[in-house]
């Protein structure tokens, strides 16, 4: 049988960003393009450092990795499966939720549930113009937001549900928090921080 397994760090692990094959084990870390390219990890740290948001994979011990300091990371599960996803407003609108469910549906796991893990929230997020008519458009009005200051903005993990919903996974969960107001998170838009911060999948044999 097998289990998944998800993670992320936090301030007090460190920068997580830059080229880690030099100091992590055999881990796919993604050279992260705001995209939809999906990989398919069959060996551990299989394609490592490609250039791709999202990745999956069936087979025990291959740990997957994306960084973020405010998008979305989005773990994905299913019956032999897991799947993980870097989801920012761009990597949405290019439909990296959906094809990270394709893929691992291709693998004969299709997910059923997934995990929202930290990032910024509608209160922090001031977001307009045309890429949240984008947006809105796509995943609907809900979308839309107000910041604390009273300005719009865009409900990022809102979307990224909505993007779930609608291609058939019905159980997310969204346990965390804001990038921007807690900080044992780094936060690009808030504090303009370069640092990244790492969410990890994996399979383990049970």
């Amino acid at each position: 049988m097998l289990t998944p397994h998800y993670a992320w760090t936090d301030r007090a692990d460190g920068d997580r960003g830059g080229d880690r094959s030099a100091t992590e084990p055999p881990w796919t870390w993604l050279h992260q393009v705001h995209g939809a390219h999906v990989v398919v990890v069959r060996e551990p740290g299989e394609h490592a450092g490609a250039d791709a948001d999202a990745a999956v994979t069936a087979t025990p011990g291959c740990y997957l990795a994306v960084r973020t300091a405010d998008c979305a990371p989005v773990v994905l599960f299913g019956d032999g499966a897991v799947g993980l996803a870097h989801a920012g407003w761009r990597g949405l609108l290019a439909g990296v939720v959906e094809r990270t469910i394709e893929a691992m549906r291709a693998l004969g796991a299709a997910p059923t549930h997934a995990v929202i893990g930290p990032c910024i929230r509608p209160g922090c997020y001031e977001f307009d113009g045309p890429e949240l008519q984008d947006l809105a458009a796509r995943f609907g009005p809900e979308v839309r937001g107000t910041t604390t200051w009273g300005t719009p903005a865009l409900d990022l993990p809102g979307a990224a549900r909505a993007a779930l919903g609608a291609a058939g996974v019905g159980a997310i969960a969204d346990p965390s928090g804001c990038t921007a107001c807690d900080l044992r998170w780094y936060s690009h838009r808030a504090r303009g921080e370069p640092e990244r911060f790492a969410t990890l999948a994996w399979l383990e044999e049970q």
